[in-house]
């Protein structure tokens, strides 16, 4: 069995926005939003409508539309190490 890595909520945010897309919470529920108009306020739901997933959601629907959670923070971190050459 494989143990599913947990990651903080601002971790899941950072991806979402990399995937141009907003968490927005409710009553500790989530939902994942595009805005489709600025001008018009229009935003569609991706995922989790009615504020529906928990964190365990929004981590799968994150990682499994495009970003690989694990690589990304691996890679983010790589940023912040000083060079040694």
């Amino acid at each position: 069995m494989e143990t599913k890595a947990t990651y903080t909520l601002e971790e899941l945010k950072e991806a979402a926005t990399e995937q141009h897309l907003r968490i927005e919470e409710k009553d500790g529920k989530y939902r994942v939003v595009r805005t489709l108009s600025e001008k018009f306020g229009l935003i569609g739901v991706k995922a989790g409508a009615g504020y529906s997933l928990n964190r365990d959601g929004l981590r799968e629907f994150l990682v499994f539309n495009s970003v690989d959670i694990g690589e990304r923070i691996t890679d983010w971190s790589k940023k912040h190490e000083p060079k040694l050459h």
